[in-house]
């Protein structure tokens, strides 16, 4: 792996010539040699199914006779129980569904949606959040815990990811939206309190899941995260989203195309220079990747899924097969990425990426799917009676069940069977 070289740095011509010559070696080197997995061999990638019901497990299995390794819950600190949009009953049965059964469980703990102590004020909602994640890291709701740790110790054959809440940022979890430290505290203390009531061991394992702008500002630190999470979908792989009857891109891209625009620095003729690139996947995720991989924490993406891409959708929902598909390829393309990352802010620092050799296509363990029809909620159609609840211009407005597209699907199939999942169709 190479280390960024900041620009501008004056270079003697002769140690320019010597670094091309040695960044070339690089690159050829870590085209053929992937980084190595934290634990320092790289596992199969496990595929999950989400989100909080049996219902999304069932259409993806079904229509690709996969065997999945686990899937997605909720647990509201609030409630202190399993706990989504579909309410306790959903997402306690799918937990039950994936424990019984020996299963990976990547258990999404929040706060930010609903504190503790919230008047349901959309406009304190922020500061309800911080406070609460204060009083968590003081320990004031530690029982909210307990049936979590509970249900853990009750399954030993099941394994655990747990999410200490999930795309967190700086306005929900930072006091004033800049002091991170309750954050960081609340981590801890989530992460000791669970492991000491459960007695689970390394059964259980804590996922750090930040936005992907803020991945740097909001960490813990080494010794108490397992896993760096992160939510991908449509723009977040240069896809285009459709809310309102607008059509949203990631920041300047080239919409045919469908890639995201930054630059990256290489040498030419001793002198360090920028060169302008189309990157397949939003800029700030690859850096995020590559900054996992310094700290040695395998990435799991913990939410991916399909939204609107236009506002051509069948009578069942459906968009262009197309368009699934498209998506489907490009996140292939963020599990298996190598070449140039883009230059940015990391850790607080401009920082500049030199070449093209960079190679992340080890650094993604783990997928969630999120296998729904969105128009029923972010849980999907939880029953057969369940009714559609969003507005039929949302962004979410739209069938994204695996079983409805079938090159989408073939897609799919193919990056499990390529990209060393382990699982695969049949």
């Amino acid at each position: 792996m190479r280390r960024p070289v900041p620009l501008g740095t004056p270079v003697p011509r002769a140690l320019a010539l010597l670094a091309t010559l040695l960044l070339s070696l690089a690159a050829a080197l870590t085209a053929t040699a992937p980084a190595a997995h934290a634990s320092g061999t790289a596992a199969a990638r496990a595929l999950l199914v989400g989100q909080s019901s049996t219902g999304a497990w069932n259409d993806l299995t079904s229509a690709t006779g996969a065997s999945p390794q686990g899937g997605s819950v909720y647990y509201s600190v609030r409630d202190g129980a399993f706990s989504g949009a579909c309410g306790t009953g959903c997402e306690t049965d799918y937990a039950s569904f994936l424990a019984d059964r020996g299963k990976q469980i990547e258990v999404g703990v929040s706060w930010k949606d609903d504190p503790p102590g919230w008047n349901g004020d959309n406009a304190a909602k922020e500061r309800a959040s911080q406070q609460a994640t204060a009083a968590i890291a003081a320990g004031t709701y530690d029982r909210q815990f307990t049936a979590l740790s509970s249900f853990i110790a009750a399954h030993p054959s099941a394994t655990f990811l747990l999410r200490v809440d999930y795309e967190v940022s700086s306005p929900f979890f930072c006091t004033g939206g800049t002091d991170c430290t309750p954050y960081k505290n609340a981590f801890r203390h989530v992460a000791g309190l669970v492991r000491a009531q459960s007695g689970a061991g390394t059964r259980v394992q804590f996922v750090y899941h930040p936005v992907r702008g803020e991945f740097d500002k909001l960490y813990p630190g080494d010794d108490v995260v397992d896993w760096v999470g992160v939510s991908v979908f449509n723009n977040d792989l240069c896809q285009p989203y459709r809310e309102n009857g607008t059509t949203y891109w990631n920041g300047t891209e080239d919409t045919t195309a469908r890639t995201c625009s930054g630059y990256y620095d290489d040498y030419v003729g001793g002198n360090v220079n920028a060169f302008p690139h189309a990157y397949p996947v939003d800029l700030n995720i690859l850096r995020m990747m590559w900054w996992a991989q310094t700290h040695h924490k395998p990435v799991l993406v913990a939410e991916s899924g399909v939204q609107r891409m236009s506002d051509r959708l069948a009578s069942d929902g459906t968009q262009a097969d197309s368009d699934y598909t498209a998506f489907m390829q490009r996140l292939h393309t963020l599990v298996t990425y190598r070449g140039p990352l883009p230059n940015g802010v990391v850790d607080g620092v401009q920082t500049h990426f030199t070449g093209t050799g960079y190679d992340l296509s080890d650094v993604v363990r783990a997928v969630t799917y999120i296998d729904v029809d969105w128009r029923y909620g972010f849980d999907g159609q939880t029953s057969p009676s369940a009714p559609i609840t969003l507005p039929p211009t949302s962004g979410w407005y739209v069938n994204s069940l695996i079983s409805r597209y079938p090159q989408g699907r073939s897609a799919f199939c193919q990056m499990l069977a390529t990209d060393g999942f382990a699982t695969t169709c049949h």
